[in-house]
């Protein structure tokens, strides 16, 4: 698995991570944001984008506050989206078609 370390001022030069989810539909660099999993305060998430300095692309994870409204909120946002130290790993990725199985009801 091909990786690349990208400082935080990097990553925010290319808008990564998204302010909203949208935002990906109106970058050049953004190319997917999907959510992974629901924590209690947060939400994991995988942003894709292409770096324009190699023309590769790139997967990181992170952390964003969940929209509760007038629910509990908490304190648990870290400010450097659960980014820990200077640089963060992205792995390289590529889009390819994936066949799924599921069950699905008789008809």
């Amino acid at each position: 698995m091909a990786t690349r370390h990208f400082t935080i001022a990097q990553l925010a030069a290319l808008s990564v991570p998204p302010d909203r989810p949208e935002d990906v539909e109106y970058s050049d660099t953004l190319l997917h944001d999907e959510q992974l999993h629901v924590l209690k305060y947060t939400a994991q998430r995988r942003c894709v984008f292409a770096a324009p300095d190699d023309g590769r692309t790139y997967a990181v994870e992170y952390q964003a506050p969940i929209d509760t409204g007038d629910y509990e909120v908490g304190g648990g946002m870290p400010d450097t989206y659960g980014w820990h130290g200077d640089t963060v790993e992205a792995v390289e990725v590529e889009e390819r078609e994936v066949t799924v199985t599921k069950w699905l009801p008789v008809d």
